[in-house]
């Protein structure tokens, strides 16, 4: 009998937002880098000028900064030239995604510092948790860690715009990084640990159902326990990790701390233990780079109690 060729069936067409991403792919690639900076600062100062809940929202976290005492924040003429310079590192971490294919043309591979750190997380084959701040350009940290050959997965809400967000996650899988929503729960995140993987999650987040409150710069914030939970389920190491934009413009990624699960601890008491020590990793990050904080929603003192137990959230997770 003559063999049956299935009908092939063409690929549907590109999506308009396919195309839009694509485009900017394309354009962002072939412009030298001055160019991606002017357009950059272009970019800052209209959205500085004009959104004004995301204006209001990082001077919320400035002042907040402040108060606790940072430095670089003790004035308002120093607060507003860190707002001018968070909204320059936003747009330039956007646009170095955009051009991140253009290759050899302009491209600097990252400078890794603490890269030992996770090695010995991962020594004993299974994965690691590792999460980061929305500091530096951290998409390419993700990126930089997928080219380094390691099986990487992220947990993605809406992404630079609804319109765009279902093709930045297609892009991101074509450049080796699986990525998932928060509807998509633990078990595929369970999988890429279990078998050597990288789960990058972004500590300092909105997209994310259970949380706790912990002191961060001496107030009140929430942040996500699911971190913590994770790597107690699976078992692995929790890397700290951000990254920043050096003077020269070429990131470096810094693995920063490591902390591990304790199983002879009751599950609250660990993930309230393993949740803290990410919210000080991340509060050391951001201390020493403020200006490269791109988070425009008040975060630091926004929750009105601190200290929150969260013993009713962990406890059916262990």
């Amino acid at each position: 009998m003559p063999t049956t060729i299935p009908h092939s069936h063409p690929a549907p067409p590109p999506t308009l937002s396919v195309l839009i991403l694509e485009f900017a792919f394309r354009v962002t690639a072939l412009m030298p880098v001055t160019a991606l900076e002017a357009v950059a600062s272009l970019l800052a100062a209209f959205d500085g000028a004009f959104s004004t809940s995301r204006r209001d929202g990082l001077r919320h976290n400035l002042a907040a900064i402040a108060a606790w005492g940072h430095p670089l924040l003790s004035s308002e003429s120093m607060r507003r030239s860190a707002e001018r310079a968070v909204f320059r590192s936003y747009y330039r971490a956007c646009l170095e995604y955009l051009s991140h294919r253009r290759g050899g043309r302009g491209a600097h591979a990252p400078r890794f510092t603490g890269a030992e750190r996770l090695y010995r997380a991962l020594a004993t084959g299974s994965g690691a948790v590792v999460t980061v701040p929305h500091l530096g350009n951290w998409e390419l940290a993700g990126l930089a860690m997928a080219r380094l050959g390691f099986r990487v997965h992220v947990v993605a809400g809406v992404q630079f715009h609804a319109s765009v967000s279902r093709a930045v996650h297609a892009a991101k899988e074509a450049d080796r990084i699986a990525v998932s929503t928060p509807e998509d729960g633990f078990l595929p995140l369970l999988r890429t640990l279990r078998s050597g993987g990288l789960v990058v999650l972004l500590a300092d987040g909105d997209v994310f159902a259970r949380g706790g409150l912990f002191r961060f710069f001496g107030a009140p914030a929430e942040f996500p326990v699911g971190p913590a939970l994770l790597a107690r389920r699976a078992g692995v190491a929790i890397v700290h990790a951000y990254a920043v934009r050096e003077c020269d413009g070429r990131q470096r990624i810094v693995f920063e701390s490591v902390d591990r699960p304790d199983r002879s601890r009751p599950v609250a008491e660990d993930v309230t233990r393993l949740t803290e020590g990410m919210v000080r990793a991340l509060e050391r990050a951001i201390a020493a780079n403020v200006t490269q904080w791109c988070i425009f929603r008040p975060l630091v003192g926004a929750s009105s109690e601190p200290d929150a137990a969260i013993a009713p959230i962990a406890t059916h997770a262990a």
